[in-house]
């Protein structure tokens, strides 16, 4: 009869539930964290003026100040979260921030007017 360590049994179990959720939240936060950074990009250049017009229901229209201003806070937002997500595990203050910045993007679409 061999003798099994039940301490060193369960800790190796423990030690293998770690690192797979560490490796699995790594990727989930490797691939959160790349569509964050594409939301950035786009409202950085909308924020900065790289992109002029916009087509609003059907219609090229300008960027205004105004909706250039919106970009920049759905940038800033889009930012913050990008830090908390690659700080932080509370998944709680992820979504509530996921939240805002999707709150912000509806502010700053053309289809609403402001």
């Amino acid at each position: 009869m061999v003798k099994v360590s039940v301490n060193r049994y369960l800790q190796r179990r423990i030690e293998t539930a770690r690192r797979e959720i560490e490796t699995q939240t790594r990727k989930i936060r490797s691939k959160s964290i790349q569509n964050l950074e594409g939301i950035l990009n786009m409202a950085a250049r909308m924020a900065r003026g790289e992109i002029p017009r916009q087509r609003i229901k059907g219609k090229m229209t300008r960027v205004t100040l105004k909706r250039r201003k919106r970009y920049f806070r759905v940038a800033e937002q889009a930012a913050k979260t990008i830090n908390n997500i690659a700080t932080n595990i509370d998944e709680k203050e992820i979504y509530d921030q996921l939240d805002k910045l999707e709150r912000l993007i509806r502010e700053a679409s053309p289809s609403n007017k402001a």
